[in-house]
């Protein structure tokens, strides 16, 4: 609508609500020149009133995308929408999703059996995703902190479904495995995904590596996608699924290991710093002036002269990252949020019934 508008010749102003007279771009810049860490302390200084539900969410994702704070820190848990407010996907019914990392895809014998053992002792419906991950439906709210304390200690680390952040990368067998592949994309995939987990966003983020051309990772669909050529790498960006399909566009040929890396990074803290919320990588081209040829001026010709601080600024948050899971059940003030109330036991909730579908639970239906 905005765009629209905007395209009529009419003057808009863009703020994110009533609470903030700035866009989430004037924001992001505002928080950081101001050093401001906590969600109270950015509306105490730029903004009026209590805030809504339309502004903390954006707030408390820009708090994460500068600093790389534990997210339920310094009073920001009141901040988070319902899902980043206890780690997890609220599902239909009441309970919630379990998602572990699994980079690229790959994943031992023993992490298979620890999770195959965690879904039957709390009678989880388990789901193999389009990301090559492994989702546990069904866990009560006050059974979180331990599945994720066996998932922890056999190897596993928070997936950040329920974040606005880097989802998954996903990979196909490369040339370990198969006769077409050009390059070892499975290294390459867990490489990426190491290094950008825990990435806050204006919407979540999703890559692909694929070893050739086949493309069995799908990566042209992919907010960043790679594929390997007999030189290196070509570098996609901006393209998503969803209910706009759109295939991602060329940024870069033939590029080497760490120069690819390097476009990702001054790709991505791009939008982060410029996209307006919730808005994805695909939608945010779509409305910038000059499109993929002013984006590639951009990253790769450094047009703007921002290249090293953004650079900079993605090393920041790689080396400051930390399993927010890990943090939750290590610390006991944010595990006592785990309760369906303030200083209840920890009891399941009895209203959520369960019925059997294909040999698993489903949730009974609800009204």
């Amino acid at each position: 609508m905005l765009h629209t508008m905007k395209a009529q010749g009419k003057y808009v102003r863009n703020v994110l609500c009533e609470h903030f007279a700035y866009s989430r771009q004037e924001l992001f810049d505002l928080v950081k020149l101001n050093g401001l860490k906590s969600y109270d302390e950015v509306l105490d200084t730029l903004g009026k009133g209590d805030g809504c539900e339309l502004c903390k969410p954006p707030v408390a994702s820009i708090l994460a995308s500068l600093w790389g704070e534990m997210i339920l820190k310094k009073g920001n848990d009141t901040a988070q929408d319902s899902n980043d407010r206890f780690l997890a996907n609220i599902q239909k019914g009441g309970t919630y999703s379990v998602v572990p990392r699994i980079p690229g895809g790959e994943i031992t014998p023993d992490k298979l059996i620890v999770i195959g053992s965690v879904a039957k002792q709390y009678n989880l419906y388990t789901k193999i995703t389009g990301g090559q991950r492994i989702d546990l439906f069904g866990a009560h709210l006050n059974d979180l902190p331990d599945i994720w304390g066996q998932l922890i200690e056999a190897g596993f680390e928070s997936g950040h479904a329920y974040g606005k952040s880097l989802r998954t990368v996903k990979s196909c067998v490369g040339n370990t495995w198969c006769r077409f592949g050009l390059h070892d994309s499975v290294s390459y995939a867990i490489r990426i995904e190491e290094r950008y987990r825990g990435l806050r966003s204006p919407h979540k983020l999703k890559g692909g590596v694929s070893g050739c051309i086949r493309e069995c990772a799908e990566a042209q669909s992919k907010d960043f996608g790679i594929i390997a050529t007999e030189k290196g790498w070509n570098l996609f960006v901006c393209g998503n699924g969803g209910s706009k399909p759109q295939h991602a566009l060329l940024l870069a040929t033939d590029l080497d290991d760490e120069t690819c890396i390097q476009y990702i990074d001054r790709f991505l803290m791009f939008y982060i710093k410029t996209a307006d919320t919730l808005t994805r990588t695909a939608t945010w081209l779509n409305k910038m002036d000059g499109g993929i040829d002013y984006l590639r001026n951009v990253v790769v010709n450094d047009s703007l002269g921002m290249n090293v601080q953004w650079e900079a600024a993605m090393n920041v948050l790689v080396d400051c990252y930390k399993c927010e899971w890990k943090e939750a059940i290590e610390n006991p003030e944010i595990r006592k949020r785990f309760n369906h109330f303030v200083n209840a036991p920890a009891v399941k909730d009895p209203s959520i019934k369960f019925e059997e579908m294909r040999g698993q639970k489903k949730v009974a239906d609800w009204k």
